[in-house]
């Protein structure tokens, strides 16, 4: 199982990566054979799982401290980001339930964990470049036909992972994970990743990685902007 912290600590080392080189950006990927400008489709209906957000207080003694009160307000304001910006494509959104199956409510849980992992594995192949030797530039990831078990209907399911954290006396710091990976500065970055996962298929179709300066996701409009770059390249 992969474990949140080893995505913040991969997500730390990329956002410290881009933060030395002074650029914000995101950079996405694609499933093999889908191009560049290629759409699947107005009107299909996606699956909003719950986004992962998390939001952090940085303080003086370089310890960061989860702040609920920060993150509730930031996934307000994501979600409502998300939901008009798919509205935007002709999207049909679909909340994510759990079942009251126990049985497939955990098959459920164990498709949003496998997501992770799939994610973080992505994370390393296509941006850090030590991953598995034999995946070349081949983007062909899954969460295998299981997936259909998240909703039963919706074509796709969007997964967004979103951390960001500030420093006590407002100035931002770096993202979740710098500290974690030893570096103890604070240059302000706001790092995440999302994907698009075809649920016919569990085939992940896009894949998107968001690091950026500035923006405060505790205000809608920035929560907005962030919302636009994360969703940068997704076909529909």
């Amino acid at each position: 199982m992969i474990r949140a912290a080893t995505v913040v600590r991969l997500l730390g080392a990329l956002a410290l990566t881009a933060a030395l080189l002074g650029c914000s950006s995101t950079k996405h990927h694609r499933a093999d054979g889908l191009a560049a400008a290629t759409g699947l489709g107005r009107g299909a209906t996606v699956l909003l799982v719950e986004p992962d957000i998390e939001l952090g207080e940085l303080l003086a003694s370089g310890v960061q401290e989860p702040r609920l009160d920060w993150t509730q307000a930031a996934r307000v304001h994501v979600e409502q980001a998300l939901d008009a910006a798919l509205a935007q494509r002709e999207a049909r959104v679909a909340p994510y339930l759990e079942a009251a199956d126990p049985e497939l409510r955990e098959r459920q849980r164990q498709l949003i964990l496998l997501n992770r992992a799939v994610g973080t594995s992505i994370l390393l192949n296509k941006y850090v470049g030590n991953g598995l030797p034999h995946k070349g530039e081949a983007f062909d990831w899954t969460l295998g036909p299981g997936a259909r078990a998240l909703d039963a209907q919706a074509r796709f399911a969007l997964f967004v992972f979103l951390h960001d954290s500030y420093a006590t006396g407002g100035r931002k710091a770096l993202a979740a994970g710098l500290m974690l990976v030893g570096v103890g500065v604070s240059l302000g970055q706001q790092v995440g990743f999302a994907s698009l996962v075809d649920l016919h298929d569990g085939r992940v179709v896009w894949f998107n990685l968001l690091s950026a300066q500035s923006g405060d996701l505790r205000n809608p409009t920035d929560a907005a902007a962030a919302v636009t770059q994360l969703l940068d390249g997704i076909p529909l």
